[in-house]
């Protein structure tokens, strides 16, 4: 309120007074303010211009002996590391002294000239080696130990840092009894030791050192590097402090270890460093005692401080800055400056500063008032012509003068009053024209609208179009999908039970065995078009996986070896040691890309080789790698691939597949990951011209990408990177593919199954395959059968199909899970669809799982074990791992067989006749559900390979009944 109040009297009284006094006053009042001011400063400030200065110069020289400090510091540290690596990885020889002055040779470069003195090694045994600059010109090599009689020797160096020439032989030297090899046991770690004198020359110095270890972590003596404080006393006396001014380095108790006096810091004669109070600069001296008396001891000083105090009625001003280093040093740097350094030049600068600012107030004045009379008479002027053209006298005109600024102010008022009367005739036409133009403008903007309308609505139209597109398409691949893969399934599940038939004949294995591999080439072309749908569309996702990598390798060497056998051709798979075994992944579209390059290379080679390798790292890494072939990727299964520990994470694996077939022309490389697209002579081979295009997309989901050189008629070579993570052995989860599942083990439930499906082909495979084994199983031709078959036989566990008439799988699960009963019960998925967005459809109505279609028998066998817990007894397991009933040792009987079907003893008899394993196993597998104890009996017998006890336990049998055979008495 009273600043608005103000304001409003200066307008008022600004209004009254002249421009001359306006321009003229404001100035020389500020004028004489600012000299007022800067008189007073310059008076007051003196003291503190003298305390900041000092600061900033102590500030300064403060921070540039902590920076020349850490510097000295820093190269034995890196020397201390690279020496103590290299003997504990064995490089260096410690018995051949020969070896460390070579080591110690070549690191001469990181000395600081200026700080080092030596680098050595001291054995437990009592052996020394170093090499030590000695007056910073001349290198030299000593020694010490058993060799020398336990006397120090000096040698001079050849060019290779060999001992060349014998030069000193000093008295008995024992390096376990020197500071640095002490202070470094003690503290078992790298470790500055205290100031001590130099063994040969007697000058102060420090050494860092540290225990070394070799690859059995056993002690094998200190290494260290030495350095001379004299050359820290040498820099600080170089540095600039005013004219009187002192710095000092020392320890927390008061010892100096450097000083920018010429006194030396150490009693040569006693051979001990000085206490800051012992020294002969007296501001040293008074300093060292202000500083224990501020703090009570050296040892409190934990931060920078900065005090002044008075030395025969002069004052001092210190800077106090505690320097610190990992590896045990603790020191004070202390700068001292005396303030009349900086007090008599500053006088003079404030009394000069206060004559300038006088002349340039009067000079000011001077000039102010001059300046003000020659800006305002042409305004003056200005003001009488303004007021006649208000009053209606337009033709008014100024003469221009005065300055340049004024001159262009009077001309345009001329210009102005002329226009005035041009405007305002303007004025009038301007208005007529601005009317028509806006019904002109507003016209066309609602044809423009019009017009975006149109277009927006035919944007919408070609969006819906596209949608609809997009869901018939989608629609299209799910319901191919589920009508191809459902029968698909049942091929491939019927040829895979009917070809383990034992009594099936070689030609109708072999014809069944062609039956599998067309119809897994037939599920490889359905899935290379849903992969290239689900590409296309966004949805095809990176799911990493823990795997052996070399059995991955394995399994497709042994997959491509019969074809490249049929063709004569080489199959190479290289493998660098370095390429860890187990890592993490996408498998299946790793495998899915090594599947499509291998293919393309044996396809279009008719001879010579096809070549995988693997190599870590860099694509530029060597790729010259020895071969092996089938096994021996377990040859290098052992060697370290880092010292990290794992996992290690984003990690480069290389990949090349080389041929040497027909090549790829220049003018249809770029062509070749394109879907659909083949080369010329791919057109005269089979496939689909996705293989390319879908490998280099999984290629990129795995983080890396492909590319491909060729030469027609020499071959080609595809590459390909990908990032992985490195893991433990332990991680991979146990992988039983190989397993065939011959039975149920004993002493379980017996487990109730419903499958329920529309196909009766879907359901007659589940039946067959889970009544082999022992499963009680029913099935149901839709879902609304299947709710009611639920209520009665209360199964266990369900394999529901999702597609069915009459009632789906959805709305059949729904109802299930509603019912107290059903919560309990375990409800697995079976669908023939690919689209992903199905899974979380399904598991959402309830399902526990979800299986696509055509499955794997140990899919199933697999999800029913998680699910249910149901134990399995293997094809390549022995029964002794089965969890039997005790009395299953008690000897068997020929009565105990009266159970036994005759046709199922028969075969029993036939197979131990034959000593058949396989079979016994098989037959005996069919009677576990209702037999344990007696199948656990008789599996014991064929798993010690007693069959001949098999065959008289049914002779003695068949003679206790008197038949000759056995008439049957109870059914499986």
């Amino acid at each position: 309120m009273l600043a608005k109040l103000i304001k409003r009297r200066l307008v008022k009284l600004s209004g009254k007074v002249p421009l001359r006094t306006v321009l003229i006053v404001p100035a020389i009042w500020q004028i004489v303010t600012a000299v007022g001011i800067v008189g007073y400063l310059s008076f007051t400030n003196g003291q503190r211009a003298v305390e900041e200065l000092a600061s900033q110069l102590m500030d300064k020289v403060s921070d540039r002996i902590e920076q020349q400090l850490k510097r000295y510091l820093e190269n034995p540290q890196v020397i201390n590391q690279i020496n103590a690596e290299a003997i504990q990885q064995g490089q260096i020889n410690l018995q051949d002294p020969n070896s460390l002055t070579r080591q110690f040779w070549q690191q001469r470069f990181l000395f600081d000239t200026v700080c080092g003195s030596a680098i050595f090694f001291g054995s437990t045994e009592g052996e020394f080696t170093g090499l030590g600059l000695r007056k910073r010109k001349i290198w030299l090599i000593g020694r010490a130990g058993q060799a020398t009689n336990n006397r120090y020797y000096s040698y001079t160096v050849d060019s290779l840092g060999n001992a060349a020439k014998l030069t000193e032989t000093l008295q008995s030297y024992d390096p376990r009894k020197r500071p640095w090899y002490q202070a470094a046991m003690r503290a078992g770690e790298p470790v500055w030791s205290r100031v001590y004198p130099d063994f040969s020359q007697k000058s102060p110095k420090i050494a860092l050192a540290q225990p070394v270890y070799d690859s059995q972590k056993r002690l094998r003596g200190v290494i260290g590097v030495d350095c001379l404080l004299s050359s820290v006393g040498e820099f600080l006396r170089r540095l600039e402090l005013g004219q009187s001014g002192e710095t000092f380095i020392m320890q927390r108790d008061g010892t100096l270890v450097a000083s920018s006096s010429d006194i030396l810091p150490f009693d040569e004669q006693k051979l001990r460093q000085l206490y800051a109070k012992e020294s002969s600069n007296n501001l040293i001296i008074s300093t060292a005692k202000h500083l224990e008396k501020t703090f009570g001891n050296f040892e409190a000083i934990n931060r920078k401080n900065q005090f002044s105090f008075k030395l025969n009625g002069e004052r001092q001003l210190v800077k106090v800055t505690p320097f610190s280093e990992q590896f045990g040093l603790d020191w004070l740097i202390v700068v001292v400056v005396p303030e009349s350094d900086f007090m008599e030049q500053i006088n003079a600068n404030t009394q000069k500063t206060i004559w300038l600012c006088l002349g340039a107030l009067v000079l000011a004045i001077v000039i102010g008032i001059l300046t003000a009379r020659w800006v305002t008479r042409p305004i003056l002027k200005l003001s009488a012509a303004s007021k006649k053209i208000a009053s209606g006298e337009l033709n008014q005109q100024v003469n221009a003068e005065g300055s340049a600024e004024l001159k262009v102010l009077a001309n345009s008022f001329n210009r102005m009053s002329r226009e005035i009367q041009q405007s305002r005739a303007q004025l009038e036409e301007y208005a007529r024209s601005l009317e028509q133009k806006v019904r002109d403008r507003t016209q066309s903007l609602e044809q423009e609208i019009i017009q975006r309308q149109r277009t927006q609505e035919q944007l919408a139209t070609a969006l819906d179009a596209a949608e609809a597109a997009s869901r018939a398409k989608s629609t299209f691949l799910a319901n191919m999908s589920h009508e191809l893969r459902s029968p698909l399934n049942a091929i491939l599940g019927f040829a895979r039970l009917t070809i383990r038939s034992q009594d099936l004949p070689l030609k109708h294995r072999e014809n069944l065995a062609i039956i599998t591999r067309s119809g897994e080439h037939l599920l490889d072309l359905i899935n290379e078009i849903l992969d290239l749908s689900k590409i296309e569309a966004g949805r095809m996702s990176f799911n990493p996986q823990k795997f052996d990598l070399f059995s991955l390798l394995d399994e497709l060497e042994s997959w491509f070896w019969l074809k490249v056998e049929t063709k004569q051709l080489q199959l190479i798979f290289q493998l660098d040691p370095q390429v860890p075994r187990y890592i993490e992944t996408d498998p299946l579209k790793l495998r899915q890309v090594l599947i499509n390059l291998l293919s393309n290379a044996i396809k279009f080679t008719q001879k010579g080789s096809v070549t995988l390798k693997v190599v870590m790292g860099d694509e530029k890494d060597n790729y010259q790698l020895p071969s092996f072939p089938g096994a021996a990727w377990e040859r290098n299964s052992q060697l370290p691939i880092t010292n990290y520990p794992l996992p290690i994470t984003n990690y480069q694996l290389n990949f090349e597949i080389a041929d040497t077939g027909v090549g790829i022309p220049p003018e249809e490389i770029d062509s070749i990951f394109e879907s659909f697209v083949q080369t010329k002579a791919g057109q005269q081979a089979e496939g689909t011209g996705l293989g390319l295009p879908i490998a280099r997309k999984f290629v990129q989901l795995m983080g890396g990408e492909i590319s491909v050189t060729s030469e027609v008629g020499r071959g080609s070579i595809f590459k390909f990177y990908i990032s992985v993570n490195i893991v433990e052995n332990s991680e991979i989860p146990p992988d039983k593919s190989e397993n065939s599942v011959i039975g149920l083990q004993p002493n379980q439930p017996q487990y109730r199954i419903l499958v329920v499906d529309d196909k009766d082909y879907n359901r007659h495979l589940l039946l067959q395959l889970l009544q082999r084994v022992g499963f009680e199983v029913k099935e149901a031709n839709n879902g609304l059968e299947a709710v009611e078959i639920f209520q009665t036989f209360e199964p266990h566990l369900i394999w529901m199909d999702m597609r069915m008439p009459v009632m789906d799988g959805i709305d059949a699960t729904k109802q299930i899970k509603a019912t107290i009963q059903g919560k309990n019960t375990k409800i697995i998925a079976l669908t023939a669809s690919t689209v992903e967005e199905d899974r979380a459809i399904v598991l959402a109505a309830g399902c526990d799982d979800f299986l696509r279609k055509p499955f794997r028998e140990m899919d199933i066998f697999n999800l029913m074990n998680k699910h249910i817990g149901v134990l399995y007894i293997y094809d390549n397991e022995s029964v002794k791992t089965a969890n039997l009933e005790d009395n299953s040792d008690k000897p068997l009987t020929p009565e105990d067989l009266a159970v036994l079907p005759e046709n199922w003893l028969n075969s029993l008899d036939e197979a131990a006749a034959l000593a058949d394993y396989e079979a016994a196993f098989q037959l005996i597998a069919q009677i576990r559900s209702e037999r344990a104890t007696l199948a656990a009996a008789l599996a014991k017998l064929v798993d010690n390979f007693d069959f001949e006890t098999i065959e008289i336990l049914i002779e003695e049998f068949r003679t206790y009944t008197n038949k000759p055979g056995f008439s049957e008495k109870s059914s499986l």
